[in-house]
């Protein structure tokens, strides 16, 4: 059939019948509902069926978004905004829709409070051409995916994806994909989620294999959740109860949050102290560690199930360039002090000047979010699961530097774990010939673990801390992160 100039192909879902583009290697899907619209009695609720519908629904562009935005063309990565009321949707990206391939359902990042999964950098015709079925979702964001509200369930966005990939479990055999090898992606506060996903009995079944790119630890406990709430609710002038928030509305619910994350200079380093220190959450949203959904022990959320295979890493200068405002404050500073008066432990203070002699207090300060957000947390969840016998766990560090900032900064690694060095945007951040056979190597080991579940270099012992370091050229080295475990020995006191 045709659409205007496209050709198109139908597909029966549980739900009904949807058409989707017919591209040169590749069908494209977009914004299939898999849930139904939360709105009404149903805002601020788990995630309901999809009424389905008659005849045939086009899926022929993205789907409504929870992002309200803003984006625009200063944003480094190109994450579409669309509004309605179904915003509980999924792009299917498939080879043929006779077979049965491996699947990979992706999770956007976006700090829990933006991003969307429909932009050119997210499309799966890479990944399709490596033999993947690949599935991007949807799921609510900030106060409306994780916000506590008296009388509404937890972990609401968590619950979303479960939804999503209980969808794929009934529905992805007739793209072409095997329910049976269901791997499960993220990058940023998506990864976070995966790693959420990977402690939630409910999720047990529904995914086989995990990626995690950048992933910061979800560390929200009740207690700072309630606060929270009742914080925002305070800010909207609105009860704080399920009707009462049920009557406000999504922009200015947004807005709110928009408001917590600004802040004059004191307040932004006396947060940046406490979160350093240990003493606040990564993110005022994001999964909560509820004792329902999942379990309340941080420790229970390290280890997740380690019987699943899992690959996980991080750039190597993750948010080094976090702390560009506040340079000249800190320009005449000494390193080693600037870092104890922020609240990094003295030992770990005194490291860094040693390790990274060259940088400026800034860059150094930089360095210490990148490894508390990131990069300490994924030797932690590798560490905490090779306890475990069945564990099989992969861990890298993406080190290639960027022309454009000399660093390996956050998002950097996503054009080429996805083989999309020629989308919209992508020189922003990688400058204008990011090396193909670096973009190769690493679309190839994550596509090859979706299919068989081995990305092609040993595992993550405590004997032996192996990682793959990928830069030009690549290699795998024995203890690349040996900087973040003494780190991590320094913050846990052994």
């Amino acid at each position: 059939m045709a659409a205007g100039t496209q050709d198109t192909v139908l597909v029966a879902t549980r739900a009904g019948t949807v058409r989707g583009v017919v591209r040169p290697g590749s069908l494209a899907f977009r914004g299939i509902p898999y849930a139904a619209a939360p709105v009404g009695e149903l805002r601020f609720a788990a995630p309901a069926p999809h009424p389905g519908w008659d005849g045939v629904r086009d899926a022929l562009e993205n789907g409504p978004t929870p992002s309200l935005g803003p984006v625009g063309d200063t944003y480094s990565i190109p994450e579409p905004v669309v509004g309605g009321d179904e915003v509980l949707n999924l792009n299917v990206f498939t080879p043929d829709t006779a077979g049965q391939l491996p699947v990979y359902v992706w999770v956007h990042g976006g700090s829990y409070v933006g991003g969307s999964p429909g932009g050119p950098w997210f499309d799966g015709a890479s990944f399709n051409a490596s033999g993947v079925v690949v599935v991007t979702i949807t799921y609510r964001l900030g106060f409306e995916g994780y916000g506590d509200v008296p009388g509404a369930p937890s972990n609401r966005a968590l619950r979303d994806m479960i939804a999503a990939l209980e969808w794929v479990q009934k529905n992805i055999g007739a793209f072409g994909g095997d329910p049976g090898q269901v791997t499960l992606g993220g990058q940023s506060a998506g990864a976070g989620a995966v790693l959420a996903l990977l402690a939630a009995p409910r999720a047990a079944g529904l995914f086989q294999r995990a990626v995690s790119h950048s992933a910061p630890l979800p560390d929200i406990d009740v207690a700072t959740a309630q606060r929270v709430g009742r914080d925002l609710a305070a800010a909207c002038g609105v009860e704080h109860t399920l009707d009462g928030w049920r009557a406000v509305p999504r922009a200015d619910i947004v807005a709110a949050e928009r408001a917590t994350g600004s802040a004059d200079l004191f307040s932004a380093l006396a947060n940046l102290y406490r979160m350093l220190a240990g003493e606040e959450p990564v993110t005022t949203f994001g999964p909560v560690l509820d004792g329902d959904l999942l379990p309340e022990d941080p420790q229970d959320l390290l280890r997740g199930d380690p019987r699943i295979p899992l690959m996980l890493g991080a750039t190597s200068h993750e948010f080094n360039r976090v702390t560009a405002p506040i340079e000249r404050y800190l320009a005449r500073g000494v390193g080693g002090a600037v870092l104890m008066g922020l609240g990094v432990p003295p030992a770990l203070a005194r490291a860094y000047p040693r390790a990274f002699p060259a940088w400026s207090p800034a860059e150094l300060l930089g360095q210490a979010v990148t490894d508390r957000v990131f990069r300490i947390p994924a030797v932690r969840v590798a560490t905490a699961r090779a306890a475990s016998p069945a564990s099989c766990t992969w861990l890298w560090d993406f080190r290639w530097r960027s022309p454009v900032t000399d660093r390996a900064v956050h998002c950097v690694d996503l054009p080429f774990a996805w083989g999309r060095l020629d989308a919209d945007r992508v020189e922003r951040i990688a400058g204008t010939s990011p090396p193909e056979t670096l973009a190769r190597e690493v679309h190839s080991a994550i596509a090859g673990f979706v299919s068989d579940g081995s990305p092609g270099w040993q595992t993550f012992t405590t004997e032996q801390p192996s990682a793959r370091v990928w830069d030009t050229p690549a290699w795998t080295g024995r203890d690349p992160f040996r900087f973040e475990r003494i780190a991590l020995g320094v913050l846990s006191g052994s």
